[in-house]
């Protein structure tokens, strides 16, 4: 094990009604090239198998599993999974998501390349399960692609002066808002995943939001221009507002 690979990585993975897809999810980070990683899967009140699914999960060592009485958003179980980690970086997935196998590895590669504390990278839309299958399994080459932390300021602030624009941007590349991979000092510093629609520029998504004020607050931001992240579309759950 390299000195890097001693670095750990905690994900959490917030799960709501997505049961069906939560162990493809939870095997993808398990798998990652990136071996020092632990998985804290946050039930958001979810109705489905979701509970007996992660129950088993967590029997693995490296997966830790968190219940909540009732769905509280993904924001707050975001929030609580993080407060349950020890670990020196921090990132996330949506349970219906998959990562590519050097996702983790690569992210914390750009991050000591760039001397950077939060970084994202790139997804490939994924409508159905073919086009899942069709990426989920794509390798990178050793380069790494690198959008420095200057050029991400400059872009993000770009988008959020433009009226039509309520994500984290940056340009033609799209980023995957939960992707985010960060210092835990970000964390200690008092940043935390915010409701959506409470006062916030970008409304309707709590990681762009987040990842928007760590850039602007920060400024220590890079992106991996890569797409390390399948998002499936189509998926998703309605979540109660409490």
């Amino acid at each position: 094990m390299t000195k890097e690979n001693e670095t750990s990585v905690g994900v959490i993975i917030p799960c709501y009604n997505h049961g069906e897809f939560l162990q493809q999810s939870v095997e993808s980070i398990l798998n990652q090239t990136w071996k020092n990683i632990h998985v804290t899967i946050v039930n958001d009140g979810s109705i489905d198998d979701t509970d007996k699914i992660a129950t088993q999960l967590s029997k693995n060592d490296n997966v830790s599993y968190v219940s909540l009485e009732k769905n509280m958003g993904k924001w707050y179980a975001l929030n609580e999974g993080i407060m349950q980690t020890n670990t020196t970086y921090i990132t996330s997935q949506d349970a219906d998501d998959v990562s590519l196998i050097d996702r983790i590895d690569r992210q914390v590669k750009c991050l000591a390349a760039t001397n950077t504390i939060h970084n994202l990278c790139g997804f490939y839309h994924c409508w159905n399960e073919k086009d899942v299958d069709d990426h989920k399994n794509l390798r990178n080459n050793d380069q790494i692609l690198v959008m420095d932390q200057n050029e991400v300021a400059a872009r993000v602030q770009a988008g959020y002066s433009h009226p039509n624009i309520n994500h984290f941007y940056t340009g033609d590349f799209e980023t995957a808002g939960v992707s985010a991979l960060f210092d835990r000092r970000i964390w200690e510093l008092g940043l935390r995943f915010n409701p959506p629609g409470q006062n916030l520029r970008i409304l309707m998504s709590e990681d762009s939001d987040f990842n928007f004020r760590v850039t602007t607050l920060i400024g220590r931001t890079s992106v991996l221009a890569e797409k390390l992240y399948c998002y499936r579309r189509g998926t998703s759950t309605n979540e109660e507002k409490v």
